[in-house]
């Protein structure tokens, strides 16, 4: 990258940490390392040189470098210990500074030249006191220490400030206590041992002096900010306090940070032409600007900022500062420099530009074990872990990934990244995404939004939040239950499939009064080799009942007519006839491979699984079900059913193929219409017939010989199911056409002068037997059996008392055995006979005709009825009810249910106690 070099010290396998310790037990601290050294990995920023002029000659405050941690306090307390202990060095380092940034004023700060320095890290709690570190590290404190405890009754708790002028006057001293608050809050402070109040009283003392003999002493001290009693006593002085704001200039602060970063991390960066790196990042900088929309006035402004940031993006370094290490416990500068070293090394060869993009989830080396390390909050090492199973899912769910979500890794990455920023700036709107991944290279925007949108659709804690994408540790319902139907090895055991199916016979057989006519079997993709496996036991052929069956097929066959043709032959035994095949729309794929619609169906199998879990997930479960509804109803718009057979070679087999208009739960009923309407032919079915009449034969083994196809090519009949044949069969038999032998017990036929309705309604409750019953009903030409009636009942003889029934009446015959019908048929119905008048004298001149039955149960009275051709406004006189015998209880029972506005003899036989 143009030649930039890191430094030596993070060049290592393992980065070292970037913390200044004044000293060490290794002496390489840096107050123990040469000024030139030292010096050599620091910038000027305003701050320190603030800090320099702040301890040269003729100051006379204390100073105080207030900041958290990481912000570089030890850094700025090295550099004034070195300013002070080696003045040449400095002097030196300032000129060439000077030089480099065109700005004769660093060259002309004084520095304080022949003064002691004393610096220490009081976190390292090697003195209980201060004054034990004077006493230790001055030429002159060994004899004020012993004059101090030689004061015998009069020594004071502390040293007092006579004596340590005396100390200071023998050899003036710079006293730089770096993490002095840090030590301040551990002192005890009780009764017994009151260190705290000492100290408190010690720092004013060396405060005082400080501001009153500069000469003496230059007192400098490091706290983390000013809220505590440990910067209070050096406040009162009004001390220079360094506070890393570079005088209040929000871009002074920038720009000072951001090449005290560069200089810290390489060693040539400033040797690197502006106009290099300019060409190098050309294409990054032309798509940032289009794609944010950054104004023209604005662009020479930026692409300034892109040239001092280089090799680091400046909208990187604005998150890393501004949002990220603010989010979390970070030491900002510190952290900030382990951070970016670790990214440098990683991808500083591979790409132009680092931005949030070359941060790789699955690559710690790339900045993100540095930054992870850096961050003490529990919550974004989760939202990584959340990322990184995204990161997987999108894997698994894509196939050939590489191709359609080439910046997979990049995007995650930099979302992130971007998502652990604070508030309401988590996350990043797509552009921004696309800005981070372009490097050398402009990225077309439509596959840029096709691919973030298979990322999406394929992660489950990527939340949408206005305009933005963000990271989310609890999971986006939809996105979750997306990815999840995206990743085929979820459902290797054919679940989704069976799901789909499931839907599919839903759509078209779903309702309860379709349920009842229909069998709708949606057939599995490999249907031509193995239709029924994986099929319910239920939808089996040999398990099929009389519903007429509907097999929806997966696909459109290719040469229609062999394909179905071969396929009766091979996969159904029986009932060939029967089966209509429901063909989907002509140009689509095989159903089961349309991963559209396996996606809709696992997602809604995902959504149903987790319904337990949230209300939001039922939701999701009825829109993603509905979305497959209503796909799968317009899928299907024909069906074909057997015109013509052959057995021997199916190739010959020819089937008719009708358009449908009606969707989903309407196809079967439009299906029989289509059937009824179009292809059944009435005379083909009435010949057949006629032709089973002449040979006597079975209505069950006529409908089972309609369930198959006709042999030696003739045209098939529609199977119109058993309940439509049966009627049609007694249609005819209405017409007149054929008889039925009713299992020998009666003869169905129309009868003389009657027309077909009437004839109908009298018949068409009479076919009501199912199964083998049907075996016993045969067919007959209307010429072989005599008309139907009653019989007529022997004349009593002369003188002869009639013994009436229940009711009182003509004399009824003698009954068989109770509820025993005779199996033989009635006799033909007795001529008419004259009747009487309406008052019984036998003047009127109407013909009576006199009906009997023997004995049998209410009902097939009932029946007898209806065949007698008695309907509810038919007149009938003399009705004789008899009863052979019955207990009070039945008789009573039987005279309350005996209609009203009637009267009603009664005579009985009653048998003796």
């Amino acid at each position: 990258m143009l030649g930039l070099n890191l430094r030596q010290e993070f060049k290592g396998r393992r980065l070292k940490g970037t913390a200044i310790e004044l000293s060490n037990e290794a002496n390489t601290g840096a107050t123990q390392v040469s000024a030139q050294d030292f010096l050599e990995i620091t910038y000027p920023t305003h701050d320190l040189l603030k800090g320099i002029e702040a301890v040269g000659p003729n100051q006379g405050r204390p100073v105080v470098v207030i900041g958290e941690r990481g912000l570089g306090k030890s850094h700025l307390m090295a550099t004034l210990f070195h300013a002070v202990n080696d003045s040449a060095s400095t002097a030196a380092w300032l000129k060439s500074w000077s030089n480099t940034l065109s700005d004769p004023r660093i060259a002309n700060i004084q520095l304080r030249k022949e003064m002691l320095v004393i610096g220490e890290s009081l976190h390292r709690q090697r003195y209980k006191f201060l004054w034990d570190l004077l006493f230790e590290r001055h030429p002159h404190g060994t004899y004020i220490k012993g004059k101090w405890e030689g004061m015998g009754a009069s020594k004071t708790d502390i040293p007092s400030d006579q004596l340590i002028l005396e100390l200071l006057r023998h050899t003036p001293t710079m006293l730089l206590l770096d993490e002095f608050q840090t030590w301040y809050d551990g002192l005890t402070n009780t009764k017994q041992y009151p260190w705290k109040n000492w100290a408190f009283n010690f720092i004013q003392i060396l405060s005082e002096i400080a501001k009153e003999h500069p000469d003496l002493l230059v007192l400098v001290v490091s706290v983390r900010n000013g809220d505590t009693d440990a910067y209070q006593q050096i406040h009162r002085v009004n001390p220079i306090q360094i506070d890393f704001k570079a005088g209040g200039s929000p871009e002074r602060i920038q720009l000072d940070r951001r090449r005290m970063l560069l200089h810290r991390l390489f060693e040539n960066r400033l040797q690197i032409a502006p106009s290099s790196i300019e060409s190098l990042i050309g294409s990054h900088m032309s798509e940032y600007f289009r794609l944010l929309g950054t104004p023209t006035s604005e662009q020479d402004r930026k692409s300034r900022e892109f040239v001092e940031a280089w090799p680091f993006a400046p909208h990187l370094l604005q998150l890393l500062e501004d949002q990220v290490l603010v989010a979390t416990d970070a030491q900002e500068t510190r952290d900030l420099i382990r951070i970016l070293a670790n990214l440098f090394k990683s991808r500083g060869d591979e790409t132009p530009i680092l931005t949030a993009a070359d941060f790789r989830l699955d690559d710690d080396a790339s900045g993100i074990g540095a930054l992870l390390d850096s961050v003490a909050n529990q919550q974004h090492r989760a939202l990584r872990e959340k990322a990184l199973r995204n990161l997987t899912s999108v894997v698994e769910a894509v196939t050939d990934h590489a191709s359609k979500a080439p910046h997979l890794h990049e995007i995650v990455g930099a979302l992130w990244l971007r998502s652990i920023a604070v508030g309401n700036m988590a996350g990043a709107e797509p552009a921004v995404l696309q800005a981070d991944i372009t490097k050398d290279k402009s990225i077309d925007d439509n596959a840029f939004q096709v691919e973030l949108a298979t990322i999406i659709e394929n992660s489950f804690n990527i939340h949408q939040d206005g305009p933005r994408l963000v990271f989310r540790e609890e999971e986006n319902p939809q996105a979750k239950v997306m990815a999840s139907a995206r990743n085929d090895k979820l459902f290797t055991d054919g679940s989704d499939l069976a799901q789909l199916a499931k839907e599919i016979r839903y759509v078209i057989g779903g309702s309860e009064e379709v349920a009842k006519t229909f069998r709708v079997i949606a057939l599995p993709r490999s249907w031509l080799s193995e239709p029924w496996t994986g099929l319910d036991e239920s939808e089996q052929p040999d398990r099929w009942d009389d519903r007429l069956p509907i097999l929806v097929l997966p696909e459109e066959p290719d040469r229609l007519n062999e394909r179905l043709g071969r396929w009766l032959k091979d996969h159904l035994q029986k009932r060939r006839n029967t089966v209509r095949f429901l063909l989907p729309r002509a140009g689509t794929t095989n159903i089961f491979y349309d991963r559209d619609l396996l996606v809709l169906a696992r997602a809604e199998m995902k959504a149903q699984e987790w319904s337990a879990q949230s209300p939001e997930y039922r939701k999701l479960q009825t829109k993603y079900q509905n979305e497959l509804r209503d796909i799968l109803k317009k899928r299907f718009d024909r069906f074909a059913v057997l015109h013509r057979w052959s057995f021997a070679d199916p190739k010959k087999c020819e089937f008719h193929v009708e358009a449908l208009k009606e969707q989903g739960a309407k196809v079967p009923e439009a299906i029989e219409q289509a059937l009824v309407n179009d292809l059944f032919v009435p005379e083909d079915f009435e010949e057949l017939i006629l032709e089973a009449a002449a040979d006597n034969a079975s209505i069950g083994k006529l409908l089972r010989e309609l369930q198959e196809p006709r042999p030696s090519g003739q045209d098939c009949i529609p199977w119109l199911g058993e309940t439509a044949m049966k009627e049609r069969i007694l249609r005819m038999c209405a017409r007149g056409k054929v008889a039925i032998n009713l299992r020998g017990m009666e003869y169905l036929q129309a009868q003389a002068g009657e027309d077909e309705d009437t004839a109908w309604k009298r018949l068409r409750a009479k076919l009501a037997f199912t199964g083998r019953q049907l075996d016993e009903i045969f067919l007959l030409p209307p010429s072989a059996v005599p008309s139907t009636g009653g019989a007529t009942p022997p004349a009593p003889a002369p003188g002869t008392p009639s013994v009436g029934g229940l009711f009182e009446g003509d004399s009824a015959p003698t009954p068989l055995s109770p509820g025993v019908a005779s199996d033989k048929p009635a006799d033909p119905l007795p001529p008419a006979q004259p009747c009487g008048g309406i008052f019984g004298d036998g003047t009127g001149n109407g013909l009576r005709t006199t009906l009997s039955n023997p004995a049998t149960s209410p009902l097939n009275l009932i029946g007898k009825l209806e065949g007698w051709g008695i309907g509810p406004a038919t007149p009938v006189k003399e009705v004789t009810l008899k009863v052979s015998s019955a207990t009070g209880a039945q008789l009573k029972e039987l005279l309350k249910r005996l209609p009203d506005g009637m009267t009603f003899e009664l005579s009985l036989d009653k048998e003796g106690s």
